[in-house]
Parts: C-alpha cells; structure tokens; sequence
C-alpha cells in the first residue's frame, strides 16, 4: 500500500520526466539532420519568422542549432531540479494534513509552534475537518519559513514519528540545496554549499553544471527518500485507511 499523496507525487514527476526524455529525442534527432532535411534557408524546419523571430534570425549551421537544443535541455534540466523539490513540499503538506486528519499526536504535531486563529476564521471553517485542515496548513507554513530544507525533512521525520535513516536524509540534501542555488544565485555554487557536500565537486564562485548525471542522481535520491517516508507512514499508521491505495 501506499499514500495517494504519493501517487500523486509520483505522477508529477512521470510527467517531468517525460520533458527531460523529448528534450532528449530532439537534441538526438538535431545532431542527426532530422530537423534540417529539407536543407532550406532557415535554423530548423518549419521556422515561421513571424512566429519564430529568434530563431529565425540565428546563424544556420550546426553549432547554432546545437546551442538552441543544449540551452533547452539545459533549462529543462533546471526546472526538473526545481519543480521536483516543490513536488517534494506538497507531498509533505498533504501528509501532515492527513496525519493530522487521522489524531497524531497533538503535542508533536505542534510542537514549538504558537499558532492562534481568530475566532472568525474558525467559526468560517465550517467543520472540525477543516480546523484540523487550517491548524496543520499553518505548521508546514511556519516549517516553510524557517527556509531550511534540512531542518524541513528533519521536522516532518520528527512530528510524524518516523524515524527515517540519516542517510537517505543526507542523500537527497544537496539536491534540495542545489534548487536554492538556481533559484536565487543562477546556480553559481557559493562556501556554504560546497563545504556541506564537498563530495558533489562543485566550485564556489562557479555555475554548477547540471548534466544527465546530476539530474539522474537528484532523481534517485529525492525518490528514495520520498518512497522511505511514505513506507513508514504506511507502516505506522499515520494516515488514516482511507488516504491509501495499492
């Protein structure tokens, strides 16, 4: 069995994958003239300058079209390190929700946290499956902004009482980390990251390179990680019946 938030994380990143895959067919069916058969005056085949002005106006020879196509994938290998990791945080919402739809422990659920609702938003909630829904938004909310991924899967191992190895953990965190790089500092590698995971063999002041094996790498570790969640979450009850599926 597992979560139906983890099929549906799983389905999101079926999808991500599937780009990275055509990114690939088309940079292979480039290098191999697929797109230039026609041997015409432009970039690729089937430029329309009026709707392809960029293109149209580039150099028509196979360096140009190899730099479109590497940019491409280039920009969708960054976007599969990003969206994987917002993928990672709406699983982990979703399960706090449904844990905290099924009783965990109120104590730890909440933990450190002061969090206080006025009156009127609790009467709007309608119902006590929406209280539970707004107290458990409000504490992935405040795990959110501490802005640290670490301390984010360090939090969700910890109020759900799962006990997920420090290993996995450890795997997946440069991956995480590397989304922060893109996000704010175009992917240049600052002191902080390269002393946290001196074995990812990035340089500080540098644009790290996200190549195949990066990107397949971040996969496998952020999916072992989520698969190692969900297992304990099945195995230890933490959500209700309901929220679960073959």
């Amino acid at each position: 069995m597992k979560t139906k938030s983890y099929v549906r994380f799983l389905n999101r990143s079926a999808h991500f994958d599937a780009d990275l895959e055509l990114a690939d067919i088309v940079r292979t069916a480039t290098s191999r003239g697929a797109l230039t058969r026609n041997n015409g005056r432009r970039l690729f085949d089937y430029i329309n300058p009026q709707r392809h002005p960029r293109l149209a106006a580039r150099a028509n020879n196979a360096n140009s079209r190899d730099s479109a196509v590497t940019h491409l994938r280039t920009t969708l290998h960054s976007s599969f390190i990003k969206d994987l990791y917002e993928d990672v945080t709406i699983y982990f919402r979703d399960v706090l929700e449904a844990a905290a739809m099924n009783g965990v422990s109120p104590g730890r659920l909440v933990g450190q946290f002061d969090i206080t609702f006025d009156a009127k938003v609790i009467l709007t909630a309608g119902n006590w499956t929406n209280v539970v829904a707004l107290v458990s938004q409000a504490i992935f909310r405040q795990i959110e902004n501490k802005r640290n991924t670490k301390d984010l899967v360090a939090a969700m191992n910890g109020k759900l009482g799962l006990g997920i190895a420090q290993a996995v953990i450890d795997a997946a965190l440069p991956y995480f980390e590397l989304r922060h790089l893109l996000v704010h500092s175009d992917g240049i590698a600052d002191q902080k990251f390269c002393r946290s995971f001196p074995n990812f063999g990035a340089t500080a002041g540098q644009r790290i390179l996200i190549d195949n094996g990066v990107i397949q790498n971040a996969r496998t570790s952020i999916l072992a990680l989520i698969a190692a969640f969900d297992q304990a979450i099945v195995a230890n009850n933490v959500v209700a019946q309901t929220e679960l599926q073959p």
